[in-house]
């Protein structure tokens, strides 16, 4: 058995593509994300704990990779912002943020 390896300055050039629909992906409402502000949280240490700020989907200052910014979060509240005491479903932890 021969064993190619091939070298990351190859010519090789994909001829597939990506279908423009995987391309636009929707976010999720917050409701769906299960997203909620807790005001009391909001001058709490955010490197620590199950907030957005160790999240690997939040985007500084107050945005988010899979969770929209707009609409109401669980408990009917609505700020526009993905906020770094914010916590929903789909926390995944980011070791870069957490103490």
């Amino acid at each position: 058995m021969t064993l190619k390896i091939m070298s990351a300055n190859s010519n090789f050039t994909s001829t597939q593509k990506i279908p423009q629909e995987a391309t636009q992906l929707v976010k999720l409402t917050k409701v769906s994300s299960r997203y909620l502000e807790v005001p009391s949280f909001k001058d709490s240490d955010t490197h620590r704990g199950y907030f957005c700020y160790n999240c690997i989907y939040f985007m500084k200052p107050n945005h988010c990779a899979v969770v929209t910014d707009e609409g109401q979060d669980v408990n009917g509240n609505v700020s526009n912002v993905i906020a770094a005491h914010g916590i929903c479903s789909l926390w995944t932890p980011n070791e870069k943020e957490i103490k």
